[in-house]
Parts: C-alpha cells; structure tokens; sequence
C-alpha cells in the first residue's frame, strides 16, 4: 500500500486542481470532500497513528462537507471556526519538532515583512468582501483564518528545512494546498460580489 499512496495523493491532488478550474462550485466541493474521506479513511485503516491526527482528519473532513453549503452565511461561519481549530491543532502537532530550531536576524528579518505584506494584503481581501459578510464576527473570523493559514505555512516551511523528508514534503503540499483553498473562497467571495455589482 505504501507504493501507492505517493501516486495517489499526486493523483488527487492534480484532480482536485483541475476540478476547481473545470467544474462548478458545488460538484467541485463536493470532489474535495470525497477527496478528504479518501484521506480520512486511508489515515484510519492503514496509517493509524496518533489520535491527535485523527482529530485534524475529522475535522478537514468536516470542513470540506460543511463547504459544499458555504453560500449559508451560518455555516460560513462554523466552516471559518472549524477550519482555524484544524489549522491550530495541525501547528500544535508540528511546532515540538521545531522547538530546537535556531533562526538567526537575517530570518526573522526577511519573516516579519513578508508576514506584514501578508497582513496588508489580508486586510486588503476584508474590504472586498461582500456587504453580508463585514459583520464583526465575520470580519474577525476571517483575518484569524488567514492569519493562522500563514502561520501553518510558516511551521511547514520550518518543518521542511529542518527535516527535508517526506513527511515534511507532505506537510508542505498539504499547508500549501490549505492557503490556496483559503485563496481560492476569497477569488470565489470576489467574484461572486462582482457578478452582483
């Protein structure tokens, strides 16, 4: 089985790719729910390991089936909370492998401005929200999603220096995968409140 699921999470990661460009919203939500059970099921049956990543599946998993209602303004709300609590629980994870991770001025330096283009541009994306999602919840919701997207970004990047294994690739496609889906509601929240205009 280890053969196959390099080839496998290729394979469904090109497909989930070329679903967002050539399907519609919802059967392309509902593709990465089927993709994130085939995850799930694989994690439970074969790799099980650790309870913790169990409860990161469970909770990807209930994220991609809520998304398929993102349009429900409610449930928007419980898919922001949700996903923040998985990307949480996934640095939390991570971040005892780092805690002897040495970085010197230059880093920091180089971090902290592009983390602060980051903010700006985040802050940016809030005010092209549509008129029913700037309430205060929302708004801090949003810029709480997206900062924590940054910081699973940064762990798996510090992840992947330190260790430059498979398992630190894996982790980079899969936080990588997790800010392009984060991308990709905002360039769906745009055009949806343009297509409106």
């Amino acid at each position: 089985m280890k053969f196959w699921l390099s080839p496998l999470m290729i394979f469904l990661i090109i497909a989930n790719f070329l679903a967002i460009y050539y399907l519609d919203h919802t059967t392309d939500r509902w593709f990465r729910f089927g993709t994130t059970i085939i995850f799930l099921l694989l994690y439970l049956f074969k790799y099980f390991s650790k309870y913790r990543l169990l409860i990161i599946f469970l909770l990807f998993a209930i994220v991609d089936g809520l998304l398929v209602y993102y349009e429900i303004p409610f449930l928007k709300k419980i898919i922001y909370t949700v996903r923040i609590i998985a990307y949480l629980n996934l640095i939390l994870f991570v971040v005892p492998s780092l805690s002897s991770l040495k970085l010197n001025f230059f880093t920091i330096a180089i971090s902290a401005f592009i983390i602060s283009i980051d903010i700006y541009l985040i802050h940016e994306m809030a005010e092209s929200l549509p008129e029913i999602d700037q309430s205060p919840v929302f708004l801090f919701l949003f810029y709480f999603l997206g900062m924590i997207s940054l910081a699973l970004v940064a762990t798996s990047l510090s992840y992947l220096n330190r260790y430059a294994d498979r398992k630190a690739f894996f982790l980079m496609i899969a936080s990588g995968s997790c800010f392009l889906i984060f991308s990709f509601i905002m360039h769906t929240i745009w055009t949806l409140k343009n297509s409106t205009i």
